[in-house]
């Protein structure tokens, strides 16, 4: 696909241009900058939330996608009161990986920055890691088959504390950088500093790589039918 406005994808997606903000504010979409006042939308990142499909109702609140990532992964989810927590885990029965995903958008902010080399190391400092960068962790690498990789970061901060880490490591805003920063309003899912299993599952969900996507999926279903 070539390279797509707002409006475009807008429009192949089935969706309003201010739901594809939404998608690019949470990282759904990866804009590649812009032209004058037009944003360009990675192309490939479209096409993964084409494969997705729509969502049916309205996403989770940032509470309610964080217990249920918890719950997912065996912690108790403290934050929300014992009714909800039970409603939440007999809604988990009835859904899939795919929407587990999809409802879970609004878990954090993503913002995405370019790093030089002395920038990463201070980042897995400051930084809890996600995604690729959790599987640095040889026991999380194995539950996930697949090998941890270097010249990059990925991880969750808490909100605003991301932009304020960029701007003193001299990070530069770049949609296909080497670095994204999860900022999180929330944080009981990171009492022990760690990012609990199925949250690094639906971020592997995110990337633009097939083997990192299937291997999330993968570990969500484990997660769900477990």
């Amino acid at each position: 696909m070539d390279l797509v406005t707002t409006r475009e994808a807008a429009k192949r997606l089935g969706v309003s241009d201010v739901a594809v903000r939404k998608m690019l504010k949470t990282g759904r979409l990866t804009d590649l900058g812009m032209v004058g006042h037009t944003i360009l939308i990675d192309p490939a990142s479209l096409h993964r939330a084409l494969d997705s499909g729509k969502r049916s109702g309205r996403l989770w609140t940032p509470k309610t996608a964080w217990a249920a990532l918890c719950l997912l992964s065996g912690d108790k989810a403290p934050w929300i009161e014992s009714t909800s927590r039970y409603r939440l885990t007999r809604r988990l029965r009835d859904l899939n990986a795919g929407e587990v995903q999809q409802l879970a958008r609004n878990r954090a902010e993503v913002k995405r920055y370019r790093a030089t080399p002395t920038a990463l190391d201070a980042l897995q400092e400051a930084l809890i890691p996600t995604a690729g960068s959790a599987l640095r962790n040889n026991e999380i690498a194995h539950r996930f088959g697949l090998a941890g990789g270097g010249g990059f970061f990925d991880g969750y901060a808490a909100s605003g504390d991301g932009s304020k880490l960029a701007a003193a490591l001299g990070m530069v805003g770049d949609p296909s950088g080497n670095v994204t920063i999860r900022e999180a309003s929330l944080s009981g899912p990171f009492a022990e500093q760690i990012t609990p299993l199925a949250a690094i599952a639906v971020d592997l969900m995110d990337s633009l790589a097939t083997r990192e996507r299937s291997a999330g999926m993968r570990v969500l279903e484990e997660l769900l039918n477990g």
